[in-house]
């Protein structure tokens, strides 16, 4: 698994929890199986009209489709991964916890972290550039390029209004 996971001991059981919140145990057939059904932008304060337009326009299915081959994209264009930009809010991770069966006051939560909205440009901009250059490399290109392109709107509004981000699994 390429995204970011952390190791909890649960009653002496080790476990992941990923970015999106799912806890799965270690060396289970499921954590692999924890696939996002999308990766989408998630900014710090919400931006109403660029926010709307970002909905409608890209779903972030095919991010999280072709997650590590957008990956290994980012490392040849020597920008920074989607995965490394993945974060999640402890509200979220809480729930996701509790909804498990655990006690989220027995772990240690990693805190949401925030970038600024020109990483991000600069990563959906050079995977764009990757992908419209590659295109045989990827089953379903257009999908890619359409959630990149809505995710770089979204991103030029963030970073014109000073607002952070961070990209979620959903």
């Amino acid at each position: 698994m390429t995204s970011m996971t952390w190791e909890y001991s649960v009653f002496g059981m080790l476990m992941f929890i990923t970015t999106c919140g799912t806890i799965v145990p270690r060396g289970s057939e499921h954590q692999e199986a924890d696939m996002a059904q999308a990766i989408v932008v998630t900014l710090e304060k919400d931006l109403a009209g660029a926010s709307a337009a970002y909905a409608k326009a890209g779903s972030g299915k095919a991010l999280a489709r072709e997650a590590d081959r957008l990956d290994t994209a980012a490392r040849r264009r020597n920008v920074t991964q989607l995965t490394l930009l993945l974060s999640e809010s402890q509200a979220t991770l809480i729930a996701q916890l509790q909804a498990e069966g655990f006690d989220p006051a027995k772990m240690r939560l990693p805190p949401e972290q925030w970038f600024p909205a020109a990483d991000g440009l600069k990563t959906v901009r050079g995977l764009a550039e990757h992908v419209t250059a590659n295109l045989n490399d990827f089953k379903q290109p257009n999908p890619i390029l359409r959630d990149l392109k809505a995710a770089e709107a979204l991103l030029v509004a963030a970073e014109a209004a000073g607002v952070k981000f961070h990209f979620t699994k959903t």
